[in-house]
């Protein structure tokens, strides 16, 4: 496994990329989704009717991105928002209306039975608290399917330092980790929900004098 990251390692480097070294964060969504699409294409996945769960942030944003360029290649998916998404951020409003004008098709509730492949992009790296009682409810019932899951970054529900669970994760078969591994996808129940952590460049811009904590 390459480097692993912390945290607030990430959003240092994250921050640098973005303010210091004049990538954009619409960029750095861009390039992510891109990445996982070429992960989706290589790795023999079932792509006949994929369902992407995105959440309200900036894993969400990558995860609607991501659902756009599935549609675009004429891959049959839908996008299902996890929460109220006008409650979202601005990058997930952004992405939301270019996929809406590319014609990706919402739902509202999916059948967890029926999707060949789900894209979790509910959760990210920002996560430090207890799930919502109701998203732990259905992340414990997906699975208890047989459904192949690819999470973005990391699984919904772990901790990305740490690997613990807040309350329930969605286990994955594959994350897709945007530019390096968080330490928490080799760390305590982390190890076990992620599955096999791909790591893809993203066009993150590391300072040279910067001091991994992890070695």
């Amino acid at each position: 496994m390459t480097q692993l990251v912390t945290r607030d390692e990430m959003q240092v480097i994250e921050a640098y990329t973005i303010d210091e070294a004049g990538l954009s964060a619409d960029v750095l969504t861009e390039r992510a989704a891109m990445a996982a699409m070429n992960v989706l294409a290589a790795g023999r996945f079932d792509l006949s009717k994929v369902l992407v769960l995105a959440g309200l942030g900036n894993n969400g944003a990558d995860g609607v991105a991501l659902a756009r360029l599935l549609h675009q290649a004429k891959i049959p998916v839908t996008l299902q928002f996890v929460g109220n998404v006008n409650r979202a951020n601005q990058a997930v409003k952004d992405q939301l209306k270019a996929a809406m004008a590319c014609g990706v098709q919402r739902a509202e509730k999916s059948d967890f039975k029926e999707p060949s492949l789900i894209i979790d992009a509910i959760f990210g790296t920002g996560l430090h608290d207890d799930l919502p009682e109701g998203l732990q409810k259905m992340l414990k019932a997906a699975n208890h399917i047989d459904n192949t899951v690819v999470a973005l970054d990391i699984p919904t529900g772990i901790n990305a330092d740490t690997g613990d669970m807040h309350g329930a994760a969605l286990k994955a078969k594959a994350t897709v980790a945007f530019g390096y591994p968080k330490a928490g996808v080799n760390r305590s129940t982390g190890k076990k929900m992620s599955g096999r952590v791909i790591t893809q460049d993203i066009g993150l811009i590391t300072p040279t004098d910067f001091t991994f904590s992890i070695k």
